[in-house]
């Protein structure tokens, strides 16, 4: 098996992300970047960075299911991209009150709770609004960052 992060393929990413999402008529902004991890040419998981502000974005996570894709290794180039080539100050993940995985995955990131969006969910469900600051970011100290380096 053969496992590889994919950089430049961001339609093939985004059109797996939004028919995964299951959202009908979805639709990721023009500004929107993927960063993704495949097996074997098969997508398990995309990372989407949308709605670029002067130092803030939007981050959105979709798998195929499964948990294996989303590696120490992973997670540092993912953090790597907003952060460092970018320049970015903070994220924003906005996640559906539902989704427990999703919150459950914020918090453990790291992601700071910093709100509810009232009915502002595709069903009309509230929004829980999260944001991690650059220099809360574990993915981006020093030891995370020799993880990248020992797997290049």
């Amino acid at each position: 098996m053969t496992s590889e992060l994919v950089y430049h393929d961001n339609d093939r990413l985004l059109a797996w992300a939004v028919d995964r999402m299951g959202y009908p008529g979805f639709r990721f902004r023009q500004d929107a970047h993927a960063i993704g991890r495949q097996t074997d040419g098969e997508i398990r998981g995309v990372v989407i960075f949308d709605t670029w502000s002067d130092g803030d974005c939007l981050i959105h996570v979709v798998s195929d299911g499964s948990r294996r894709w989303f590696t120490r290794e992973f997670c540092v180039h993912a953090m790597a991209y907003p952060f460092l080539q970018v320049g970015n100050r903070r994220i924003t993940a906005l996640v559906s009150e539902h989704n427990d995985p999703s919150l459950a995955m914020c918090r453990h990131f790291g992601f700071a709770q910093e709100g509810r969006l009232r009915r502002a969910g595709p069903a009309g469900e509230d929004m829980i609004l999260f944001g991690l600051l650059r220099e809360d970011c574990r993915w981006l100290k020093p030891r995370a960052r020799a993880i990248v380096r020992h797997a290049a």
